[in-house]
């Protein structure tokens, strides 16, 4: 299973911001769109950086309620590992489990195609399981 097979399923719908919007917006954005992290854009829309909960309990844990009023790019993570669509599902695990993160963009030639998140990955890995367990049942009550 690949990349591409989760963004099939899902969509390419991405939540992104500017560098300017304030955390103040992008924790609002979180709660009310039930997700984890926005990406950054620059100006010619490629990823500048990534704002997830992690991100904003920092912020608050250095700069307390004043944080509201930072910009997304004085939180956000700048060195933002992507993927791409023809990576295999177990390289994006190792890729997360490794960078001890939970979202991952996917970028295909600078351009942004989708965000895959560990639940995305998990649920993925666990209907392969049961394909190759329904598969391996129905060749041993054949054989």
């Amino acid at each position: 299973m690949f990349v591409s097979d989760i963004l099939s399923r899902k969509g390419g719908l991405v939540h992104t911001v500017t560098p300017g919007t304030s955390v103040g917006q992008i924790s609002q954005q979180l709660s009310t769109r039930h997700i984890g992290s926005v990406l950054i854009l620059d100006a010619d829309d490629s990823v500048a950086g990534i704002v997830s909960e992690r991100d904003l309990v920092r912020a608050f844990a250095t700069h307390g309620a004043g944080a509201l009023d930072l910009e997304a790019r004085q939180v956000m993570t700048r060195d933002v590992v992507t993927c791409d669509p023809d990576d295999p599902i177990e390289h994006v695990m190792q890729l997360m489990t490794r960078g001890r993160f939970r979202h991952l963009p996917v970028v295909r030639h600078g351009e942004l195609l989708g965000l895959v998140s560990i639940g995305d990955v998990v649920k993925a890995r666990l209907e392969e399981a049961h394909h190759e367990t329904e598969a391996l049942r129905a060749y041993i009550v054949a054989g």
